[in-house]
């Protein structure tokens, strides 16, 4: 494993996942505002039906004075199955109870096309004969008689008749979350008071289960803070809690309703993304290194193929590359031819070995002397040719007496070993080819030892 590229991957990954957080946080958190919004215009119409029965009712009450239950029975027209339920020994209605159920009936078909939810139950609760009267039947609404009693009401603090004066000032009272006695969903109400004279007489309620909350991973609780009630919703299961995104609503004068979108809820649920990061960022490194490598390989196999494996000069074959005919008509150049003197001398007397190490000893000279920007060839033998762009006859001339005495003081000098170079030079003149001025540079040096001997 290449640690350059797992630290690379591991920082792009990172950085690739902190931008997606934010943005996917920023969609998700506004989504989740969305979905509190809906949560409190559900939480408000609600408020407002309940609030609107009660008020209704007490009219009736008014109006109704005086009249008796067979009255207000025979002069209603009930629209839909609704469900009586006797806390106590009276299966009969009272007055007050008839006019409440006469209220639902007649308000119903208002009541179901503007506050209509499907999560939700409207009962009516009388304090004169204890009873429940449901909008509609539900299953295991009989086991309701052993637990709306009044330790119940105070525990969840669910029911008018034990409330507080200043709980009730604004005609609502919302309850603690609740398991329900004929199912095991949990549940809250939302509850106003009905009076007549003065004198509370029962209250009308909406039993709001709350199934699609749990369900989408939500969870409700309860805390007072300041003597006030805080209705929490949260995401339970994720760390950092106090770490979250709120959004309040006043839910009545005595609670406030909470939610909190904790910000490690983000960066777990989408943790997967960084690991698809870091593998995708892992092999794309991976990748680019691997084509690197195989650049450097192939550059290296072409320079191989044009370089002199004893020398490590260039070999003939840089005579055909693009670049250097490019350079070459591009600025004047001169051309000096190299020979080594008397090597076959060396190598009769000494051996190849030493010979190959006189060879050795020109191209080092040569690298020394020339510039890194010229073309230092070895052609063959003990030949080799230096060409050196934008370079006059003069110094041209210098370099190559610079080289010549380089070589002649050599190591090999102290064994004996008698090594030498001879050039020739050649400038080279407009529209004339490499090969023209190598060949005018080799008859200069063949001139030069022809004189020496």
């Amino acid at each position: 494993m290449n640690l350059k590229n797992l630290y690379q991957s591991i920082f792009v990954a990172l950085l690739l996942f902190i931008t997606t957080i934010t943005l996917v946080g920023g969609l998700v958190i506004s989504y989740e505002v969305k979905q509190f919004g809906l949560y409190t215009k559900m939480a408000s119409e609600m408020k407002q039906k309940v609030i609107m029965l009660g008020l209704l009712t007490e009219e009736k009450l008014a109006a109704y004075a005086g009249k008796s239950v067979q009255d207000v029975t025979d002069g209603t027209e009930y629209n839909f199955p609704d469900a009586i339920i006797p806390l106590g020994d009276s299966s009969e209605l009272d007055f007050v109870e008839a006019i409440a159920r006469k209220t639902i009936h007649q308000t119903e078909r208002f009541t179901s096309s503007v506050y209509d939810q499907k999560e939700a139950v409207l009962y009516f609760r009388s304090y004169t004969s204890n009873k429940f009267i449901f909008e509609r039947s539900m299953q295991g609404l009989a086991n309701i008689k052993d637990t709306f009693n009044a330790e119940w009401c105070k525990q969840n603090d669910a029911c008018a008749k034990f409330a507080w004066h200043d709980q009730l000032t604004d005609r609502i009272l919302i309850s603690n979350p609740f398991k329900t006695p004929y199912s095991d969903t949990v549940a809250l109400s939302i509850v106003s008071p009905v009076y007549q004279d003065g004198k509370l007489v029962g209250e009308f309620g909406e039993l709001v289960h709350l199934n699609s909350l749990y369900q989408e991973g939500k969870a409700v609780d309860v805390a007072v803070n300041n003597g006030h009630k805080h209705i929490l919703l949260f995401f339970p299961g994720y760390p950092w809690q106090d770490l979250a995104y709120s959004q309040t609503y006043v839910a009545d004068n005595n609670n406030l309703m909470v939610y909190n979108y904790p910000l490690s809820k983000v960066v777990i649920d989408y943790g997967f993304l960084y690991l698809v990061y870091l593998v995708a960022a892992y092999a794309y490194f991976s990748k680019v290194h691997e084509t690197k490598q195989k650049g450097i390989e192939l550059a290296s196999a072409i320079s191989n193929a044009t370089k002199d494996e004893l020398t490590g000069l260039s070999n003939r074959k840089v005579f055909r590359e693009e670049v250097l005919k490019r350079r070459l008509r591009s600025a004047p150049y001169s051309v000096i031819a190299i020979d080594g003197d008397r090597l076959k001398r060396i190598n009769d007397k000494y051996g190849h070995h030493v010979g190959d190490e006189v060879l050795v000893i020109v191209a080092n000279a040569m690298r020394k002397v020339f510039r890194s920007s010229d073309y230092l060839v070895r052609t063959g033998g003990d030949e080799f040719i230096a060409i050196l762009p934008d370079c006059n006859f003069g110094n041209a001339n210098a370099l190559a007496k610079k080289l010549q005495n380089l070589v002649q003081d050599n190591p090999l000098k102290k064994m004996g070993v008698e090594a030498s170079v001879s050039t020739g030079i050649a400038i080279a003149e407009e529209n004339e080819s490499l090969q023209d001025v190598i060949m005018r540079a080799d008859e200069e040096l063949y001139e030069t030892k022809r004189q020496r001997v």
